[in-house]
This record gives C-alpha cells, sequence and structure tokens, in this order.
C-alpha cells in the first residue's frame, strides 16, 4: 500500500514539474536568442542599426558600424542572402531597426562563416518571409530536406549559385551561407534547457543610446594575441595578453565627432589578481606624452600611475608570475633598487610609462621608452646603477651630445624589461637622455637620432589637431592603453592571425583599410576590469580607396647594377624568405626582409634562367638550380647561408629553358638550339642527350615537358615547321616529327587528355590542332590585320595554359585559344618588349608587357593591374597572397632591388 501512495505521489510529482515547465515554455512570450545561438560561437553581435545604409559622406568623414571589420562581414552575409531575392522598398522594411544577432563559428580550420537571427514580430514579418519561401520562379529556387524534425532550405539562383540557407521558426528567420551551421542550430533548439554561461549572467549586448554590441570569447582573443611558435616570439604581443579580460562583452557608440567608435564593458577579474594588484591604488590618467610622440610611431603602449613606489612593490610579483624565470632571478640582483629605502627606484617614477614603437621598412623593433618623473636626473642615476648591478661597471659608456642631448649607452640587456616587466623588452643595448620631465631610453643609436630629429623639427602628435583631439577627448583615462596605428602596423599584425581570421577579413574591399586607429584600454579593480575599444580615424579617408594603387614595399640599395629580376624565396615581404639578386661583377647577393645583405661566392656569368627548385643533394631540404651560359649551379641553403656547386653545360644548350621534371632517372631537363631536349641525371651529374631530333635545324623555344599517365611528354617545334614529340624512354611517338611546312615563332602545347591534342601557330597565323598519332586535325587561318604582324603561341610561365599572341615591333594582341581577340597594347618600344603569361594562385591570370625600362600588368579582359607602370629593367617576379589579397612585384633598377604592392579587387 505504501509502495503503491508513493508511486502514485512521485507520479503526480513528475505530471506537475512536466505541466510548470511546458507552460513556462508554451506562455514565454519572446525566446531568447541566446537558446538558437549554438555554444561554439567565437563571436555574438547585436545591432538594431547596422543594416541601415550609409552615405558615401558618411562613409568618408565618419567611422559606421557597418564599416568596422567583423561587423562588415556578418552584415555582407545577411545581405547577400535578403536583398538578392526582395526588392529594395521590402528588404528595408524586413530590417529596419530590428534587432538582428549574427554569431561567428568556425566551419573548418581555415574557414569562419556567420549565423544571423532576424525575429519574426508582425504579420508584415510572416508575409515577407513567405516571399522567401516562394520566390520568383523565373529566377530563384528554394530547396528543402528534413534534419531532425525541421525543414532546412536553401536558397538558390537559377543558375545554382546558393545564397544561403535559412530555417523558418515561429518567431525567427535563422539564416546561413553554411548548411552546417543551421544543422548546429537545429541541433541547439532540440536543448532546450541546456544554458550558456552567457545566458546565466543574463547579458544584454544592446542598451540605450549604443550602436551594437559584440561579445568574444577568450580563445579567440588568445589565437589573434599570440604569436605562433614556429615564428619569432614577439614579446609585446605575448605580454599584452597579460593586460586583457578572458573575455570581452562591449558595447558600441560614436565618438563626439564622429571619427571613432568606442566600446566599453566591464568584466570579472578573474584570476588577474596579480594584476589587479599592479593598480591598486592608482588613479586612471589620460595620455599626457603626446607631445614626445613621433608622427612615425607604429604603436604605442601606456601605462597610468599615481604612485610609483606602490607600482614597484607590485612590480616583483607580477613579474614573478610570468613563466619565463629569467626575470625572477635579474629581480634577485636588482634588490638593492627594490627596497624601501632612498635608492629605490620607483620613487622617481612619476605619473606614466610609455612604449613608442616606430615606423620600419621590415620587422625590425625600433623603440623608445618614456617615463616620466619629477626628478629624470635621478632616475636616470638608478637606471645605470641597475646595469651595475646586472653586468658589471662596464655597462655604461660616457656620455655623447647629439642636438643639444647627453646620449649614454648602457649595454646591459633588456634592462627596462627588469625594471618595469616583460612588456619592455626588446632593447639590446639602452641609449639613454632626457627631455624635459621625461627619462628617454631608445634600444639604437640611430633610433635615439631620429627621434630626436622628430622631436626638433615637431613631427609629433600634438602638432597635429585631430590626433591631439584623439588623445585628449575621444580616449579615456586609464591604466593601461595599447595604441596602434592599423594602417602601418595591420600588415605584420594581421601576418601573425591564424589562416581562418585572414580569410574573413582581407578580402575585396576590406574594411581593415578602413581603420587607422585602433586602441584598447583598461582600468582595473579589486573585482573588475573596464575596458574601453576605440576603433577609427584621424585623417578623412580618400574618394578612392587604395585599390588597384602601386606602393613601393621595400627598396634595397645596391652598390653594383643588378643583373636579372631577383629571385624570391618564401613570403619575403611576411619576412620569413629571401631575395637572390646578381651585380655585373657577377656577385650573389642574398638579402634579409631586414634589408641585410650576404656577398656570396661570384658566378661565371649573368644568370639565364630562372630558379628551379629541385632535391639534389638528399640532405633533407630543397636546392634551387639556375643557369648562367656556360654552367648549371646549385645552390643549398642552409642556417642563412648558401653553398653552390656547379656542372659545365653542353656546346649548343640554352640555358634558358632549365625546367625541373619527373622522371626515374633524370632531375632536369634543358632545351638545345636545334630543337633537342637534353636530361640531367643527378647520378652522372651531367646534361646528356635525352630527345633527340632527326633533321638539322633551329629550335624554337621553349619546349614543354607534362606528365601523362604517370609518365613524361616531351614536346618541341623546329623553325622551319617541324613538330617533334617524344616519350619518356626518349623514343618519338609515331607518326612525328610532323611538318607543317610553314615557318615558326613559337612554342607547341599538349595538353593532358587521352588522346592529347597538340596546338600551334604558324607565323602567318594558322592555327594547327594535331592528334597524338601525328594527323591533322584542323587548320584555321586566324584574322591577320596588318601584313608584318607575327603569331605565336604564348605558354604561361608553368606551361600548365596558353594564350595567342599576335605581334610587331610596337604593337600586341592577346588572343584566346580559340584566336578571338581579348585585348591591344600598342605604342611599344620597338626590339625591348617582352610578354610573358602568368597564372597564380586563386585563379589569377596575368599578362606582363614590360617595354623599355617599365613594366605593366594586364587581366585577361584588358583591364590594367596598377594605377601606373613599374619601372623594371628586366622582366619582373610576380607573387600573389591570397590572404593579404596583394600582388608583390619584384624587379630592378639601376642600383637597387625593388618590391611592389597592389592590393586587388
Amino acid at each position: 500500500m505504501i509502495s503503491k501512495r508513493f508511486w502514485i505521489g512521485l507520479g503526480l510529482l513528475a505530471l506537475l514539474a512536466a505541466g510548470y515547465f511546458g507552460y513556462r515554455r508554451w506562455t514565454q512570450p519572446i525566446r531568447s536568442t541566446w537558446e538558437l545561438i549554438p555554444s561554439d560561437a567565437l563571436v555574438v553581435m547585436e545591432s538594431p542599426v547596422l543594416q541601415d545604409t550609409v552615405s558615401k559622406k558618411a562613409r568618408l568623414g565618419q567611422m559606421t558600424l557597418r564599416y568596422t571589420p567583423v561587423f562588415h562581414e556578418a552584415v555582407q552575409a545577411l545581405d547577400q542572402f535578403v536583398w538578392t531575392p526582395l526588392d529594395t522598398a521590402d528588404a528595408l522594411r524586413f530590417l529596419r531597426r530590428k534587432p538582428i544577432w549574427y554569431s561567428l563559428h568556425r566551419i573548418a580550420r581555415d574557414k569562419l562563416d556567420f549565423l544571423f537571427y532576424i525575429p519574426i514580430r508582425t504579420a508584415e514579418d510572416r508575409a515577407l518571409v513567405d516571399r522567401l519561401l516562394k520566390p520568383d520562379a523565373d529566377r530563384f529556387r528554394v530547396l528543402a530536406h528534413p534534419y531532425q524534425g525541421e525543414r532546412i532550405r536553401e536558397l538558390l539562383t537559377v543558375g545554382n549559385q546558393s545564397l544561403g540557407s535559412f530555417l523558418v521558426l515561429d518567431d525567427f528567420l535563422v539564416g546561413s551561407p553554411s548548411t552546417l551551421l543551421i544543422e548546429s542550430v537545429v541541433r541547439r533548439i532540440h536543448q532546450p534547457f541546456a544554458e550558456t554561461p552567457l545566458q546565466r549572467a543574463d547579458v544584454k549586448l544592446v542598451r540605450p543610446h549604443t550602436l551594437g554590441g559584440m561579445y568574444i570569447r577568450s580563445s579567440v582573443l588568445e589565437s589573434l594575441l599570440t604569436t605562433p611558435v614556429s615564428q619569432t616570439t614577439d614579446w609585446q604581443t605575448r605580454s599584452l595578453r597579460a593586460f586583457l579580460p578572458t573575455e570581452i562583452k562591449t558595447q558600441f557608440r560614436a565618438s563626439a565627432n564622429r571619427t571613432h567608435l568606442i566600446g566599453t564593458s566591464r568584466e570579472d577579474i578573474g584570476t588577474q589578481t596579480a594584476l589587479a594588484r599592479l593598480f591598486a591604488g592608482q588613479t586612471p590618467g589620460r595620455i599626457g606624452c603626446g607631445a614626445l610622440v613621433p608622427e612615425s610611431a607604429t604603436s604605442l603602449f601606456h601605462i597610468g600611475l599615481t604612485d610609483g613606489m606602490r607600482f614597484g612593490e607590485a612590480l616583483t610579483p607580477f613579474i614573478n608570475s610570468e613563466e619565463d624565470p629569467t626575470f625572477r632571478q635579474g629581480r634577485r640582483k636588482l634588490r638593492p633598487l627594490l627596497q624601501k629605502n632612498a635608492a629605490n627606484v620607483y620613487r622617481f617614477v612619476g605619473s606614466e610609462i610609455a612604449l613608442v614603437r616606430l615606423d620600419a621598412p621590415s620587422s625590425e623593433r625600433r623603440l623608445v621608452l618614456l617615463i616620466r618623473s619629477e626628478n629624470p636626473e635621478k632616475l636616470s642615476d638608478r637606471y645605470q646603477l641597475a646595469s651595475f648591478l646586472l653586468n658589471g661597471s662596464k655597462a655604461v659608456s660616457s656620455a655623447r651630445p647629439f642636438l643639444k642631448h647627453n646620449l649614454t649607452r648602457i649595454t646591459t640587456p633588456d634592462l627596462p624589461a627588469y625594471l618595469f616587466g616583460g612588456l619592455f623588452r626588446g632593447f639590446p643595448t639602452s641609449w639613454v637622455t632626457q627631455e624635459g620631465p621625461y627619462l628617454v631610453i631608445a634600444n639604437s643609436q640611430e633610433v635615439m637620432q631620429e627621434y630626436l630629429q622628430a622631436l626638433r623639427d615637431e613631427q609629433v602628435w600634438t602638432a597635429n589637431r585631430r590626433q591631439s583631439e584623439l588623445l585628449s577627448q575621444t580616449l579615456r583615462p586609464a591604466h593601461f592603453t595599447v595604441f596602434t596605428r592599423f594602417d602601418r602596423a595591420g600588415e605584420s599584425m594581421s601576418a601573425n592571425w591564424p589562416l581562418a581570421w585572414q580569410r574573413l577579413l582581407n578580402h575585396d574591399e576590406t574594411t581593415l583599410d578602413n581603420v587607422e586607429n585602433l586602441v584598447y584600454q583598461s582600468s582595473y579593480s579589486r573585482d573588475h576590469i573596464y575596458s574601453t575599444i576605440a576603433v577609427g580615424r584621424t585623417t578623412r579617408r580618400a574618394s578612392e580607396a587604395v585599390f588597384n594603387r602601386v606602393f613601393l614595399q621595400k627598396k634595397i640599395e645596391f652598390n653594383a647594377p643588378p643583373t636579372s629580376t631577383p629571385f624570391v624565396l618564401g613570403d619575403f615581404v611576411g619576412g620569413t624568405g629571401y631575395l637572390w639578386a646578381i651585380d655585373n661583377i657577377r656577385q650573389f647577393v642574398q638579402i634579409t626582409p631586414e634589408g641585410e645583405k650576404q656577398i656570396l661566392p661570384a658566378l661565371d656569368g649573368p644568370v639565364r634562367s630562372s630558379l628551379v627548385p629541385v632535391n639534389y643533394l638528399d640532405n633533407g631540404r630543397l636546392q634551387y638550380a639556375f643557369t648562367t651560359d656556360r654552367s648549371l649551379y646549385f645552390a643549398d641553403p642552409a642556417n642563412g647561408l648558401v653553398k653552390f656547386s656547379s656542372v659545365r653545360l653542353p656546346e649548343g644548350l640554352d640555358p634558358s629553358t632549365l625546367r625541373a621534371v619527373r622522371h626515374p632517372s633524370l632531375l632536369l631537363l634543358a632545351g638545345h638550339r636545334d630543337g633537342s631536349v637534353y636530361g640531367f641525371s643527378k647520378a652522372e651529374k651531367r646534361f646528356t642527350r635525352q630527345f633527340a631530333v632527326n633533321a638539322s635545324g633551329e629550335g624554337r623555344p621553349p619546349f614543354q615537358a607534362v606528365s601523362r599517365r604517370q609518365a613524361l611528354t616531351v614536346l618541341s617545334v623546329q623553325k622551319e615547321g617541324r613538330v617533334f614529340l617524344w616519350y619518356e624512354n626518349g623514343t618519338r611517338a609515331t607518326g612525328f616529327p610532323v611538318d607543317l611546312k610553314a615557318e615558326m615563332v613559337g612554342p607547341a602545347f599538349i595538353d593532358s587528355g587521352s588522346p592529347a591534342t597538340l596546338t600551334t601557330i604558324t607565323q602567318q597565323g594558322e592555327l594547327v590542332r594535331i592528334g597524338e598519332d601525328g594527323q591533322e586535325a584542323d587548320r584555321t587561318q586566324l584574322y591577320r590585320p596588318i601584313r608584318r604582324g607575327s603569331f605565336r603561341l604564348l605558354l604561361e610561365e608553368g606551361q600548365t595554359d596558353y594564350l595567342l599572341l599576335r605581334a610587331t615591333d610596337t604593337e600586341i594582341a592577346v588572343l584566346d585559344q580559340n584566336g578571338r581577340q581579348l585585348f591591344e597594347v600598342r605604342s611599344l618600344i620597338s626590339g625591348q618588349t617582352t610578354i610573358r603569361y602568368h597564372a597564380l594562385d586563386a585563379g589569377l591570370k596575368i599578362i606582363s608587357v614590360k617595354s623599355g625600362t617599365f613594366t605593366t600588368l594586364y587581366d585577361l579582359a584588358g583591364h590594367p593591374i596598377g594605377d601606373r607602370p613599374i619601372p623594371a629593367l628586366y622582366p619582373v617576379t610576380l607573387q600573389y597572397s591570397a590572404s593579404r589579397n596583394k600582388l608583390f612585384v619584384y624587379g630592378s633598377s639601376e642600383k637597387a632591388v625593388q618590391v611592389w604592392s597592389i592590393k586587388l579587387r
């Protein structure tokens, strides 16, 4: 009986609980957006104004939320989905003043994508959603598939271009470019009682008088601020992490002058108790050293204080909390300066400490440390005493005069970091002087001299009205400030980001170009971190963006003129590669990204070929082969040095035709002047004739070597019109050579099909296609508007594609593979013109036309790439960075190697 009553009571309790939760869910007026957002969101955003259109005038003079990084990419995902199927008026009615949410998720190791959540509140909203479900059938179609009881739909154009997938709920329209993300939303819906930490905190991203809100996970901050292990450690970015909260929930508003967006937030102090103690009792202050910050500053790290002694006492536990033990040991040697007595160094530290990083053409760190003091002479004495304690009496040299300042050299490495924390690394030596109430410390004599010249010429922030307004009005008083001139530091900063973030933000018309100033500020109490983010510009944007503009990225001066285009190895601009150049006294020069030159052994003549990577020595790394008129060279780079070995070339070999090849016994191929092809054997270490012609004549380079059916096929043409085809073992294909009985000025091309088709063109413009059996399949006479013009095939530099070329002394016309004209270039210099065809990453195809000492780049529609020709004595080398969306052009001038960059659309 008791058991029966127990089970009845238990059943009634379960029924009541189910009824209660069911009633709560049924009567809930509006579902929280957090209930839909998958828990792996990296960034969550909300804004009622992000979808508003912005006038061109406002874009040029103001910083708007729509054209801010990440916000812009989010609204683009929404615009593609909504604005394409709906007309303008309906789209505006559907989106205007709605609190629309966005979340960013990882869908692959190197790809991120957005979800957007549009609330459905009125009957008009439902009618517009119905139009998305049943769009114009002449333009769009909707596919649907069931998933865990819900219907996921995909909107496509009639050409099968996907505009996004979406899910229609009673109160939300959820959409995304990725179907996988929509499926993750469905799984989240089916976990109604699963809560995120954000739900428990009752987070509101948008508050009254704010434009929008953003939540950023701690893992995102860490990935963007932590330098990868494989790269040189940037101590500034690593130490910066210590001053940031583990996550940020910030609300954005416009600054008073509309040039910046200001985001503010308050976060729990969490585990950063050492940081809280560092600023305990310190009142935040504004940046007061604007008159000492040069215009050439790339970034500024600023600490605001009111009590130097108290700050110094808290520094020891703060430094001891670091993983690096080096500074803990150094602090023990500095104990006489850290104790509470008259010798304490922090007694003379005033209201601010600022680290200025100056602009540099490379990754070189050019640093200046500013320490305000009521008695800078005493502070300088304590600084020198610290060097004695760490490095002995020989650490300080006598003072040297420069521009009415006395410069003292101190050779103790990283002395500012020992005294003021790991943020101030990067000082192998210290050059010390005084300027007003500030002690000034530079990390080299050249940096100090350039800095003092900038002060003398008044090229400082306070001399710039808008920059001065930013410091005095827009930025808030704070304990810690990081200021970055993103237009100067953005390239090096974004190069360290994960590939997924680079691809998300470095796109056509990227909003990174809209950011000049990027500032993070924070103030610390015992319980909270008060953070501020400022994004904007202090200079008015030009009416045209920098797309398609040619900029000189680097220029390395030479003592003697280069004799060829420099060879580029790796990502030279990104700081992880080298340039190799040869001057007219045959010196082989290796150039580092920092501009340092290393002279290597001389060659026996100018370089004639391109640089070909090969595995010649079997030592676990690649070697690079190239030719002069007389020799084949192998360059073996290791540990910043290059070792050479060379082999004599056979008589008559054309050194400009060197190519790597996949072959059981051959490493390289090169063409002979009679049209035959020689192979270089790694075992014999010499060239021998592998593919021989059977008739005298003159070869028309370049030959072509392709892998077909996992075997090598080689194709060569003679001037007299004979076409030769060989297989891997050196035997000629049946039916070859084919005699076209016409003069040739260019090569032939064989595709990789089975059977293959050979294509070539005679000097008079007969386009000829030949089967693999040697039978002529088609012959077409192309249009010849001028009699003196000649035709030839223009092979892509990697021999993966071809175009047709019609040329005279002063004009060229580029044709497609069927002979239709793509574009013309006229007024070329006779006898000084070189045309090349480049197929780069991401499907980018470029024609380079060098005429005289200038090179112009064209796309295949004939549109110039770059706003002006690029000066170069030799044909240029091109390198495309998909992550940065930039084309880099390497060339040589009279006495310099130059690297140009073009931002592409």
